[in-house]
């Protein structure tokens, strides 16, 4: 009886582990080469020549996620706008974090924008359109930037493009899983466990008394 319960107390807590990470991935939508060094404080180097993928950053579990400000090198000012209005700007310190809740899948809701006076801004929307010669790129997973480690790291490019300079740091954030939402079928998996450690309690609890 008590090897039933163990098993069942294990599974159960297999399952409220697996509630805190919900499943990110960089979906690649094609690569491209470095023209100009990436030396941003902090991060890892990378050379002219070496190539990342683009594309963008989807989870295929609802959750919280947070984004947080890494440093930029570039002329323009750039930003990060998420889909709730809350916004990272280059005015802002390094390590400064916001957060956004997706109640679906898919791509997460975030775009970068470059504001180049006179002319109207350009951005790249993550998993949407990019204006031309802007791009979303991975600069790595699970790194260490400043005493913090983040699931992934991505670059914008506000100048991508044939004959033109390419690094990815012209706006660089670190993005995290603060929470998941489960899935209703999590939330019964996770019930009928617990029935079952009870049922299992009481009938050895009558057994005792028999």
């Amino acid at each position: 009886m008590k090897r039933i319960q163990r098993l069942l107390l294990a599974a159960t807590l297999l399952g409220l582990s697996g509630l805190a990470n919900a499943n990110l991935s960089f979906l690649s939508s094609g690569s491209a080469t470095r023209t100009e060094v990436f030396n941003l404080a902090g991060l890892p180097n990378f050379a002219v020549g070496t190539s990342l993928s683009l594309g963008s950053l989807v989870t295929n579990s609802p959750g919280v996620f947070s984004f947080t400000y890494l440093g930029e090198e570039s002329g323009f000012m750039n930003s990060l706008h998420l889909s709730n209005g809350l916004n990272l700007f280059e005015t802002h310190a390094v390590g400064t974090s916001i957060n956004a809740t997706m109640a679906g899948t898919g791509a997460l809701p975030f775009s970068f924008v470059e504001i180049v006076s006179p002319s109207p801004s350009a951005s790249a929307q993550n998993g949407g359109a990019w204006s031309p010669n802007t791009s979303i790129g991975l600069i790595g997973t699970n790194l260490s930037v400043l005493g913090k480690t983040y699931a992934f790291v991505l670059g914008y490019n506000d100048s991508a493009g044939p004959a033109t300079l390419g690094d990815w740091d012209d706006f660089v954030i670190g993005v995290n899983v603060v929470s998941q939402v489960p899935e209703p079928g999590v939330y019964g998996m996770l019930a009928a466990g617990l029935g079952m450690l009870g049922w299992v309690g009481r009938r050895r609890k009558q057994s005792e008394v028999a």
